[in-house]
């Protein structure tokens, strides 16, 4: 495990990193007598860890390996890494005290900082890679960049010079105004404390305030983006002949930052005209008033705007004096002028100056005495709209618009409507061809206006794009114009109806906007059913199915039947444990109710593919089911015309793109994708793969919160509604990142589109907890690695010889311990050969683990984990941890008491407790209150009910306020399947095995041990 940092200290950002330890060692002195973090990373693993998480400039950095120095906590000089889940340091007594600390560090370059954020952005709330986590700096210095970088688009900043040892340095500095100044505390105020005590050349005895190190902070990013745009980094203009000053300074603020020590003279004289600029720029923010512009429209049959001064009070927005009381102040003005010791007429010259700069017409309105307002026709406010306006509000200088004209954002735009004519009327419960071909009309429409052709050829010809239209004053681009206007020439007088139904959603046809579909009665019905304001007609459940739903399954029964029958596909996202494959095998029995012979191809992790084939038997008997899996699966007539009618086709994900060419020969009802976040990623094989497969309809099941990864959602919804999204291009331009910003806008058009399609209820949902059992019992049947596969063979072939002809306890024991050895092997193959191996990939138990935990950590539940042996405790301990770069607690049996209680106390009380609690079944089945848990995992078996229920009664007890989701992992194919199947058949046997564990099944004869022991060919995950 690896946890990646980021410093920053004297103009350059540093990587650094601590790597995961078992036994820590006290902190060394360095060269330089400083002691060194015992487990900080090498350079070399900062490198490899960048390379892993996919960040291009990771190769390797141009700067040679350095390092850096951090106060951090420690007690009697042990330090404590910043998560637990690196390792336990001894308890050391006595308060912690902040200590200096040697790190090695990787200076970063700006582009390769770039990538570290788009990495971060990317990744959101996921681990970069398996066992790399980045760390609260790393996250809270490249939202920094973000930061500064909003700095840069708004033009906030100023350039300037600092002194630098016995030189100068160029600099530019971000311009704080004061309508971001709450925005600068919550920056500084969240920045985590190891920022505040770095160092580059001798330790800190102290640690910075965190106002002063954000501002460093800002200030230096700030510098470095300019710089960067500008080629910075190269030697361009550094050869300067010039003597000016000025020229020097302004040259030397595009190049890489580098002291001024060649101009020292020079700069020495410059400073001080510097330092009073800047310094007056500054103070034009900190002024108890500010600039407030007033723009007036012009008087009928004119082409005068008016664009009026005044002062508006910074602490009373209402509080607004115009210019001229401003000049000749009345009593009242004077009175609050006096009251705030400032000079108004000064500061108002001052920014009238300041804007004046870079706005010509301010400019000549300060050729009068007293400058009250600048006077603009329709092209000169236009440029003022256009070029200055959002510079200046970002200047916190506000901007009042004429009332009729709302936000500047707003303005009304134009786009097409669409008059379809179309007569057929929705009817609940029937079908209706989604390819049908309907005339259509098309129209220009300003915001809710209709145009008319000749005032569409008119604003073509229109040279500015402020014009009076209807005798309403509106900003029309021409290049909206003619995009409109092509588009119309392209649009079809025929649309399929499923096309217009998309087109409607998502509000664009041909890249054109669309805000208006008309004349479809059954169009209009399909919109209210999908955007909830038509009530789902009731559905109970279908003849033959057997099974009660629960009310909220039968709603769901109900809304992936009405999209099915619309043609649609549908995202059923509902948190585990609430039944997503019941209301699937509902609908699917509902469809053959209906009259559906045709196939319907279900795919789903290998993990599960035999729970679907038993819960469809439970739940539907009588359906055909074929598991297509396997070296022996079915290739040839099957799979003609016919061949699969009736049946339901279960197969993984690895085979959907192996068999993408049989599957495509089958005429197919629907596709089912069981876990559906497997397709996220649009790139893959399996997610093209199961987008290219005909089917009348496509439905999603997931347990995870698909809207959370907006960048994951168009993978999702190209399988479900093809179409319906905007290409990948304009998706990442138009909704991705402007999400990944924060823009509302875009995160409402993506629930908009969206939203009719995914259906999600959480467990703690008012609707659903009330209707839920207390606990509800899953069996989770997992396939062996191939690993696994061949040493359980191996072990039931020595027992085979090894029994003939011994009876007796020493028979009793050979049995046991086989029984042992075959359980480690189902669980893990390191148990049994107990070497120091990798365990990654080898046990088909943690891979069903790993997809649970998923689901789980997304629904932000917590689980308890029971294992027999506590050495497969220690590796679920590490494969959570860095799987998932979250703490696992592990209590097992050599656990001091006092740490077993901080462990619950931790688990129980913290806000970011661990969401894992592994607990070895004789150290944590009893005596333990854990309810904060609603999940237990049985990892592997007791067999003896009442153990486990002391274990599941761990959370499932007084003081649970959650329903309890108990997951019993059993390996299909051998013994663990066999005996869970014998003690369901006989009940009675049950009763018998209290207190009695295993030894039970040393007293079967050879010939039933060899049949529960024996290798079932479904055992094994084969493709």
């Amino acid at each position: 495990m690896l946890i990646l940092h980021l410093a920053y200290e004297q103009n350059c950002v540093y990587l650094w990193g601590e790597v995961s330890f078992e036994r820590p060692r006290r902190a060394r002195a360095g060269e330089d007598g400083q002691p060194l973090l015992p487990w900080s990373a090498k350079p070399a693993d900062l490198r490899a860890a960048l390379k892993e998480t996919g960040v291009r400039g990771a190769r390797k950095t141009n700067e040679a390996p350095t390092h850096i120095y951090l106060l951090l906590p420690a007690k009697n000089g042990m330090p404590s890494p910043s998560d637990g889940i690196l390792g336990e340091t001894p308890q050391e007594p006595g308060e912690a005290e902040l200590q200096p600390f040697r790190v090695p560090a990787l200076p970063v370059e700006f582009s390769e900082f770039s990538a570290m954020l788009r990495m971060m952005r990317e990744c959101g709330d996921r681990i970069p890679a398996p066992g790399v986590l980045l760390a609260d700096d790393f996250k809270y210095l490249c939202r920094a960049l973000e930061y500064a970088a909003a700095f840069v688009q708004r033009g906030t900043y100023i350039p300037d010079m600092a002194p630098f040892g016995t030189t100068f340095v160029s600099q530019w500095r971000p311009v704080i105004l004061a309508k971001y100044q709450d925005e600068f505390s919550a920056f500084a105020k969240a920045m985590p404390a190891v920022l505040c005590g770095v160092s580059s050349d001798a330790p800190r005895t102290a640690p910075r305030r965190r106002r002063e190190t954000a501002a460093l902070i800002l200030e230096g990013l700030i510098d470095a983006m300019i710089r960067a745009s500008q080629h910075g980094t190269s030697e361009r203009g550094r050869h300067i002949n010039s003597s000016n000053p000025h020229e020097i300074w302004i040259r030397s603020l595009i190049w890489a930052k580098t002291p001024l020590d060649k101009w020292q003279d020079e700069m020495e004289a410059l400073y001080p005209q510097i330092r009073d600029w800047a310094d007056s720029l500054k103070a034009m923010t900190a002024q108890p008033w500010r600039l407030f512009m007033r723009i007036e429209e012009p008087s009928d049959g004119e082409n005068v705007w008016r664009l009026t001064w005044h002062l508006q009070s910074a602490q009373d927005p209402s509080l607004i004096i115009p210019a001229d009381r401003v000049w000749s102040p009345g009593d009242a003005e004077r009175a609050w002028f006096e009251r705030t010791r400032t000079n108004p007429r000064r500061y108002m010259l001052q920014i009238l100056g300041h804007l004046a700069s870079h706005i010509p017409a301010i400019a000549e309105s300060l050729e009068t005495p007293f400058p009250c307002e600048c006077r603009l026709d329709s092209d000169g406010l236009f440029d003022f709209l256009q070029n200055h306006v959002t510079s200046i509000i970002d200047q916190g200088i506000q901007v009042q618009l004429p009332s009729a004209w709302g936000q500047l954002s707003d303005r009304p735009r134009l786009s097409v409507r669409a008059e379809i004519h179309d007569s057929a009327a929705f009817v609940p419960g029937g079908q209706m061809s989604m390819t049908d071909l309907l005339d259509v009309d098309w129209s220009v429409a300003l915001g809710g206006d209709l145009l008319t052709l000749e005032e569409l050829e008119t604003l073509a010809e229109l040279k500015s794009p402020l014009t009076n239209l209807r005798g309403r004053w509106v900003i029309i681009y021409r290049d909206e114009v003619e995009k409109i206007t092509a588009a119309l020439k392209k649009m079809p007088q025929k649309i399929e109806r499923r096309e217009a139904l998309l087109s409607s959603l998502r509000q664009d046809y041909n890249d054109a906007p669309l805000s208006a579909v008309t004349g479809s009665p059954w169009l209009d019905s399909v919109r209210a059913l999908l955007s909830g304001s038509a009530p789902l007609e009731e559905m109970d459940a279908p003849e033959g199915f057997r099974g009660r739903l629960r009310p909220y399954q039968a709603k769901g029964l109900a809304w992936l039947a009405r999209l099915i029958r619309l043609g649609m596909g549908a995202c059923l996202a509902d948190d585990m444990g609430l039944g997503k494959t019941v209301q699937t095998l509902a609908l699917i029995k509902n469809l053959q109710v209906r009259g559906e012979t045709r196939p319907i191809l279900l795919i789903c992790p290998t993990s599960v593919m035999e729970n679907w084939r038993r819960e469809t038997e439970k739940f539907i008997p009588g359906t055909k089911t074929l598991i297509h899996h396997g070296i022996k699966r079915s290739r040839g007539n099957i799979f003609t015309k016919g061949g699969l009618d009736g049946t339901l086709v279960i197969s993984s994900y690895s085979l959907l793109h192996r068999d993408s060419a049989l599957f495509a020969k089958v005429e197919w009802a629907g596709i089912i994708l069981d876990e559906a976040q497997n397709i996220k990623n649009p790139d893959t094989y399996q997610s093209r793969a199961a987008r290219s497969i005909k089917a009348d309809w496509h439905i999603a099941l997931t347990g995870t919160p698909v809207e959370n990864h907006v960048g994951d959602m168009w993978s999702l919804m190209e399988f479900l509604m093809p179409g319906l999204m905007p290409n990948r291009t304009r998706f990442a331009r138009e909704i991705l990142r402007p999400v990944q910003a924060g823009e509302k806008k875009a995160m409402e058009r993506v629930r908009r589109m969206t939203a009719p399609f995914i259906l999600r209820r959480l467990k703690t949902d008012k609707e659903i907890i009330d209707d839920l059992p207390e606990k509800i019992e899953t069996k989770e049947f997992c396939t062996l690695s191939r690993e696994q596969a061949s040493l359980y063979s191996a072990v039931t072939t020595a027992l085979t010889e090894e029994l003939e002809g011994m009876d007796g306890i020493k028979r009793k024991g050979v049995v046991l311990g086989a029984i042992t050895a075959l359980k480690q092997i189902c669980d893990h193959p390191l148990l049994y050969v107990k070497d120091k191996s990798d365990y990654k990939n080898r046990s088909g138990k943690m891979a069903r683990l790993a997809e649970i935990a998923e689901e789980m950590l997304a629904a932000g539940d917590r689980a308890l984990i029971f294992t027999q042996y506590a050495e497969m405790g220690a590796i679920l301990k590490k494969f959570l941890q860095e799987t998932f770069g979250r703490e696992a607690l592990f209590l097992h049996g050599g656990v001091p008491r006092e740490k077993r209680d901080e462990m619950v106390r931790r688990f129980q009380e913290e806000d970011n407790a661990p969401p894992f609690f592994i607990l070895s079944l004789k150290a944590g089945g009893t005596g333990l209150n854990l309810t904060r848990a609603n999940h237990v995992v049985m990892f592997d078996r007791w067999w003896n009910p009442a153990v486990e229920q002391q274990a599941v009664d761990r959370a499932y007890r007084i003081g649970q306020r959650s329903n309890v989701q108990v997951h019993y992992f059993c390996c299909r194919g051998t013994l663990e399947e066999k005996i869970e199947s014998l003690i369901e058949s006989k009940k009675e046997l049950a009763s018998m095995l209290v207190g009695t564990g295993e030894s039970w099944l040393a007293e079967m004869s050879d010939s039933d041990l060899y049949e529960l022991f024996s290798l079932e060919k479904e055992a094994v995950e084969t493709i």
